[in-house]
């Protein structure tokens, strides 16, 4: 059974940041909020990190019009301003009323960001890639994936 083309971008990564983004704004025990927005925050980056240093620069040497730049461009824009809204929630205290509308606007850039890479990144990627440059992509992105977020994770917890 053949992998299913860009599996980077498969949906089931962005199921999981989204119910954990959920259960951040559900949760009213503050040591679990935390644990749980570190978790996201480790995610997340790991997640950008890698497509800035495998995806990203890939797709780049294989579009040819101006459109396609542009929008990897954009996504690129959107991870900066999404670790941005990360690094404000980080520093405001949890007890600060601002904290929750802090993370829903971050949740918010994220969520729009996790549908144009599923309506408009992933179907450029399955146009260009073939499916051994689609397995090999994929196999680079997880392992700076995890690298990335754990690297957050560790920096997260002092």
């Amino acid at each position: 059974m053949a992998k299913e083309k860009y599996t980077v971008h498969n949906g089931e990564e962005h199921e999981k940041a989204k119910k954990i983004a959920e259960q951040v704004k559900s949760t009213r025990d503050d040591k679990k909020k935390m644990e749980l927005f570190h978790e996201f925050y480790a995610m997340i980056d790991g997640h950008h990190t890698a497509e800035e240093k495998v995806v990203f620069p890939y797709l780049m040497e294989k579009v040819e019009t101006d459109e396609d730049r542009d929008l990897i461009n954009e996504m690129i824009e959107e991870h900066h301003l999404g670790m941005y809204q990360f690094s404000v929630v980080n520093k405001t205290f949890l007890e600060n009323e601002t904290w929750d509308p802090k993370f829903s606007v971050l949740f918010e850039v994220l969520e729009h960001h996790m549908d144009e890479e599923v309506e408009e990144l992933m179907p450029l990627a399955k146009k260009i890639l073939s499916e051994e440059e689609d397995i090999e992509l994929c196999e680079k992105f997880e392992e700076v994936m995890k690298e990335a977020k754990q690297e957050r994770m560790d920096y997260l917890k002092k």
